[in-house]
């Protein structure tokens, strides 16, 4: 009953809209004036630039997204208007902002964006991704955490670890967005072990190895794939430790490690939980305030619990007890929908791309009704006008 009425008031909502008279006054702000800036480099991005697109190069969006990041209705959208344009909103300005200040010796700061879901969580942790490359970074990122146990591909007991499992598949396609991610920094770094690895019998990782070594073996054989992320992680954390590099830890659906449901059974049908993850473990132990030289950015999303805990987007109530203490002390940073200026930059930005075509919405009547209609939600707002 909720659905069908939400949609009849989209529909009443939008005939009125369409029912305007086509020479109302146009808007007050030029399109071409208010909704770009030729600013491309996050890390210059500050309150100047705010509710203003900046264009993401091809090559940047393949290296950065190619294994995920992007919600895939705004990637699917951003390949029919030929083009990734993001939107510098405040949440992220006050953040690059907090990230171009950091005391990299004082420990690891943490940050947590929330807020409604479709506000654009991840498109600003796709923004701070790009920032985090730009500054010289090495990424570790996280695209949506509740795949890991909602849909895993394959989940095995852990070789190494009793009582614990290992994702198999999802190492590998993390272990290959890692790489791609930091490729050519990697390479620059030339980081290595600081202990020994034993796989097997035959399979060893020396000390003093290149932690390629250790992102190949992973790659290869799916069975210590899971086992080499935690390496991995741990070898990072003790690099930035030493100074030998700095990282970025950006990871969407952080609640999702501390939800009290998994579709994960044993042949007993009984639940794996997340908490009996390495993968858990290891983005766990990365996210706590016991290193320095990097920073921490994650999200919390109502969508990345079940549908009985989705009552509120609040920290508190979304990471639960074990999770807020977890990172606390943390600063929050709420995502919020569209102020007015941000909604008249998303309106001339689909009408540039001729997503929107209606005339009308380039006047001032015309676009209090769709802001009405929508109520400056970022997703409303782009499922409202895709028809038109």
């Amino acid at each position: 009953m909720i659905r069908y009425s939400r949609i009849c008031d989209v529909f009443r909502g939008w005939r009125r809209f369409s029912s305007l008279n086509a020479n109302s006054s146009p808007a007050s702000e030029s399109i071409t004036d208010t909704f770009r800036t030729n600013e491309t480099n996050p890390v210059n991005h500050r309150k100047d630039h705010d509710g203003r697109f900046y264009s993401i190069p091809e090559s940047i969006k393949k290296r950065l997204f190619a294994g995920g990041g992007l919600p895939k209705e705004y990637e699917e959208l951003s390949e029919t208007l030929n083009g990734l344009s993001i939107m510098v909103r405040k949440p992220t300005i006050e953040l690059i902002n907090y990230l171009n200040k950091t005391n990299f010796d004082a420990p690891v700061p943490r940050y947590v964006l929330y807020g409604k879901t479709g506000a654009g969580k991840s498109i600003s942790l796709a923004h701070i991704l790009h920032y985090g490359s730009s500054a010289g970074f090495v990424l570790v990122h996280v695209p949506w955490v509740p795949n890991w146990f909602r849909f895993p591909k394959g989940v095995t007991p852990s070789v190494i670890h009793p009582n614990k499992y290992d994702h198999p598949i999802e190492s590998v396609e993390w272990l290959r967005h890692f790489s791609t991610q930091n490729e050519s920094l990697m390479q620059d770094l030339k980081l290595k072990t600081t202990e020994t690895y034993t796989w097997s019998k035959r399979e060893v990782t020396a000390e003093g190895s290149p932690l390629s070594e250790l992102i190949d073996l992973g790659l290869n054989r799916a069975k210590y794939a899971t086992d080499c992320v935690v390496a991995l992680l741990d070898e990072l954390k003790k690099a930035a430790m030493s100074k030998r590099c700095r990282v970025l830890v950006i990871i969407d659906g952080f609640n999702s490690f501390f939800s009290p449901k998994s579709r994960v059974l044993r042949e007993d049908r009984s639940v794996v939980m997340p908490t009996e993850f390495l993968l858990t473990d290891a983005f766990l132990s990365l996210t706590r305030n016991d290193w320095n030289n990097g920073a921490v950015v994650v999200s919390v999303d109502p969508l990345a619990h079940p549908t009985e805990l989705r009552e509120s987007p609040l920290p508190r109530y979304q990471l639960g007890k074990q999770g807020f203490e977890h990172l606390d002390p943390f600063i929050p940073i709420e995502v919020p929908n569209y102020n007015d200026k941000e909604f008249h930059s998303q309106i001339d930005y689909y009408i540039e791309r001729n997503w929107l075509q209606q005339p009308k919405a380039r006047t001032e009547r015309g676009r209090a009704e769709l802001s009405f209609t929508s109520g400056n939600h970022p997703y409303s707002l782009m499922k409202l006008v895709a028809p038109y």
